[in-house]
């Protein structure tokens, strides 16, 4: 399981203080350190710096400062969850996830889904019709199990069905059946008794995701 290295919360300078410098940061030029009554308060993007206005000289209340703060740290889980969806389409529920492991404030998260919903980057519908075409063509699982995974993965239980529906027609499941079922057979090709080898196959199958009663009426229409 990959480790999410949570974003570091600032702590907020109490009864705020006189911004006495505003420095580049070495380690990253697109980042500030704030200085308060000559000592390092907290850094922030200079995108902030810029859009703010904030300037050496200025009185920074404690509620100034924490919404500096804020949205320094709205900036940063944006920019997580962006490049988190840019390796593949995301459900809501993965998104919450993520920034939940990312240590945000909940005013925080809610802005920044609120944002994501705007771009039209998470969209349950159009990631489970991805999802299920992908799993359908890449991976050779029945319908039961394409549909339980979208449902671990935040999608509503009717949303799954009509995605896994629309990318995988009954004849297509069919097909699959039988490809699947031959794979099977050869994998327990060396077992003699039949009884124990059916026993096997449908097991096999039942954990891709197919109907046991498919399975059962393919395994006996082959003995035929």
């Amino acid at each position: 399981m990959i480790r999410i290295k949570p974003i570091e919360l600032p702590t907020i300078p109490p009864n705020g203080g006189t911004i006495t410098n505003i420095s580049f940061q070495k380690q990253d030029t697109n980042r500030c350190s704030v200085f308060l009554d000559e000592e390092y308060a907290f850094g922030l993007h200079v995108d902030i710096v810029m859009q703010t206005g904030i300037k050496k000289g200025m009185m920074l209340t404690e509620e100034a400062a924490k919404e500096l703060i804020d949205e320094d740290v709205y900036f940063k889980a944006m920019k997580r969850c962006l490049d988190f969806i840019t390796n593949r389409p995301r459900t809501k529920k993965e998104i919450d996830t993520r920034l939940t492991q990312l240590g945000v404030p909940e005013s925080v998260a809610e802005r920044v889904c609120t944002r994501l919903d705007e771009l039209g980057l998470i969209n349950d519908t159009e990631f489970a019709r991805l999802f299920s075409e992908s799993r359908v063509r890449n991976k050779g699982f029945g319908f039961m199990r394409i549909k339980q995974e979208l449902i671990h993965k935040g999608v509503a239980p009717e949303l799954a069905e009509a995605a896994v529906k629309q990318a995988y027609p009954e004849e297509e499941q069919a097909k699959q059946l039988s490809v699947q079922l031959e794979l099977a057979q050869r994998k327990y090709r060396k077992e003699t008794d039949l009884r124990a080898k059916n026993h096997k196959i449908t097991q096999h199958l039942m954990r891709r995701g197919f109907n046991s009663g498919q399975i059962m009426d393919v395994i006996r229409s082959q003995e035929k």
